[in-house]
């Protein structure tokens, strides 16, 4: 069963998004950052490579229409249309797609949520939506923390 798990309050959402990648990856995922705004991707790739000083995430921007590549383990993206991802994969929900509605969810979304109230009324929606389809939810309320 797909889990979700919901960030809410979250201030900086890009490099709060590289943070829980970085984790991700750590804990031997593969990462998909799926946005529907092609300049929160340009914005994304570029905070992959200095949101640490000593280090950076290697990645690649993958225009889901192509296949998915076999080496890389964190993907930027966004498409019209949600890809069938192989098992194994976290997406990182950026847009307003319900990954409920893939070919094949993955085995984890996590949705970052900022601190605008319509953002946190719409999140409310989201999580509902999820909970009806049976998925596992959780929730971490990040306010003051990130």
């Amino acid at each position: 069963m797909t889990a979700v798990t919901f960030y809410t309050h979250v201030s900086n959402i890009e490099h709060f998004a590289c943070r829980l990648s970085k984790r991700a990856l750590e804990a031997g995922s593969r990462v998909l950052l799926w946005s529907d705004d092609d300049q929160q991707i340009e914005r994304l790739d570029q905070t992959l490579w200095t949101f640490e000083p000593e280090s950076f995430l290697p990645h690649q921007i993958w225009p889901a229409s192509s296949p998915l590549p076999a080496d890389t383990r964190l993907l930027l993206a966004g498409d019209a249309e949600l890809p069938a991802l192989p098992p194994g994969w976290t997406v990182l929900n950026l847009s307003p797609d319900f990954w409920s509605q893939a070919p094949a969810p993955p085995a984890r979304i996590l949705e970052i949520i900022g601190t605008q109230a319509h953002e946190l009324s719409v999140a409310r929606q989201r999580f509902a939506h999820y909970q009806r389809h049976g998925f596992t939810l959780s929730h971490h309320d990040m306010q003051g923390k990130a």
